[in-house]
Formats: structure tokens, C-alpha cells, sequence
């Protein structure tokens, strides 16, 4: 009884100590960066509370850490600059991490995604190489448009017209030039294309699975602390389940990070 009781104090003195370590390294008030305008990752609900998969996952790293979670919305193009200049502690806004962002910013992987393009279901559109000489509307700043510069590219490379690339600086006014027809395409990853379809059956995937790599969130280069507690934190929801929980409540559970 005797033993038993001492691994149980043991325990408890185990995850005490590391609550406090957290407490006492991670912000009283976690700032985060992020921009509210990207279904299903950061966006207002009906009440105009932020919501979404980047809410839920990094308000749950907030709270492992025992922080109080400040989201603060910014377009996307303007994060990793408000970062740099010290106006949040972290950015989680479905970033892709690219060699470019690593020169500006410290990264760590959450999730996984892919590209998908999306047209009307009345387009003649397959394949991405089939965008050649159509127009595309894409977020500023975001690693779809970089999909797509490339996808240009490779049109002109082969003698064939360019890709009429129109960015915007929120996902919903970049979806609004398909549905309005300003456009004939919309790029951006595989998870907020498929929550947008269930709300809009007038569209198809022309185009899958492109440029699979990993979302992260970002840090000030100098943060290694904060990074590493949002490291250890992560591992410790993929472990308790609560990692997984939040991806199946926005239905991406084929974006957990293996």
C-alpha cells in the first residue's frame, strides 16, 4: 500500500511539476496570429466568434500550456511582418512551411496538406496542367500561389499561355471571383476546398494531392522557448487524443501530422 500510494504521489507531483514549467516559460497571454477569413481554418461564426481548426488546435496548445489564448486577425500577407515586429508571440494560420519562411521565421509542423483546384462543374478544366491559358483565383501570399506561379511556368515552358493569375487577400473575395465567374478556377489546400463543397454543389476537383508538405505554426527566430513548449505541447495532445479530436471535429482527420 505503501508503494502504491508513493507512485501515486509521484505522479502527481510529476504532472504538477510540469504544469508548472509550462506556467512558468509559456505567456500568461498567449497573442496569436492568424487571419479569420480562411474556412475551415480561422473565421466568425454567426456570433462573430473566432472559430475554426486553427482556433480549436492552437487555443488547446494555449491551454496545455496554461495560457489565455489571444487570437489576432491580420490579412494573411501581413502575418509573418506583425511576428517580426513583435505585435503577437506566434502566427497559426494554415502556413505553409516553405524554405522562404524558414530564412524569415522559426517553424513548427502541425498538419499536413495538398493543393486542389476547383472550377465550376461546367468548365472544360482537368488536371493542373490544364489550367494553361484559363484564369485562377488564389490567396496573396499563400503557398497555393506559389502552385500556381509555378504551374504558369511550366504552361509558357511548353509554348503554351500562361496561367491568368488573380490573387486576393482573403480566401472568401478569392472565392467569390469563381462563383461570380470572374475567374474559372480557385486554388487553395485539399481541407478548406472540401468544407467549402459542402456548402456549394456547383463546383468540382479538377486537380488533387498537388504539392503535399506541411503546415507550421510560426515564431520569432529569437522564440526557441516558446517553440519548443509548442512542440512538447503538441506531442503531448497527439498523445492524450485531443490532437486528433479537434481534426475530427472539422472532418480533415487525413491532415494529422504522422
Amino acid at each position: 500500500m505503501k508503494v502504491v500510494n508513493a507512485i501515486a504521489i509521484s505522479m502527481l507531483l510529476s504532472v504538477s511539476m510540469s504544469g508548472a514549467a509550462y506556467a512558468q516559460e509559456a505567456p500568461k497571454n498567449l497573442r496569436i496570429g492568424t487571419s479569420l477569413t480562411q474556412m475551415p481554418w480561422g473565421f466568425f461564426d454567426e456570433n462573430q466568434k473566432p472559430t475554426g481548426v486553427d482556433v480549436a488546435l492552437c487555443g488547446a496548445i494555449a491551454n496545455k500550456l496554461g495560457s489565455t489564448a489571444e487570437f489576432i486577425s491580420l490579412d494573411f500577407k501581413g502575418l509573418i511582418p506583425a511576428l517580426q515586429a513583435d505585435r503577437f508571440d506566434m502566427v497559426c494560420a494554415a502556413m505553409y512551411i516553405t524554405p522562404e519562411r524558414e530564412q524569415a521565421i522559426a517553424m513548427v509542423p502541425y498538419i499536413q496538406a495538398s493543393q486542389t483546384v476547383v472550377t465550376k462543374k461546367t468548365a472544360d478544366i482537368e488536371g493542373l496542367e490544364g489550367l494553361c491559358g484559363h484564369s485562377v483565383s488564389v490567396l496573396q501570399g499563400s503557398g497555393s500561389l506559389k502552385v500556381l506561379q509555378e504551374a504558369s511556368g511550366k504552361c509558357e515552358a511548353a509554348g503554351k499561355p500562361a496561367v491568368t493569375i488573380q490573387a486576393f487577400d482573403t480566401q472568401p473575395v478569392a472565392i467569390r471571383a469563381l462563383e461570380n465567374d470572374s475567374v474559372e478556377g480557385f486554388i487553395a489546400t485539399d481541407s478548406l476546398i472540401s468544407y467549402y463543397m459542402t456548402k456549394n454543389d456547383s463546383l468540382k476537383k479538377v486537380a488533387t494531392g498537388i504539392s503535399p508538405t506541411k503546415l507550421g505554426i510560426g515564431f520569432q527566430t529569437s522564440n526557441s522557448a516558446l517553440a519548443k513548449l509548442v512542440t512538447d505541447a503538441l506531442a503531448a495532445m497527439k498523445t492524450d487524443g485531443s490532437y486528433d479530436a479537434v481534426l475530427k471535429q472539422w472532418g480533415i482527420e487525413s491532415a494529422a501530422l504522422k
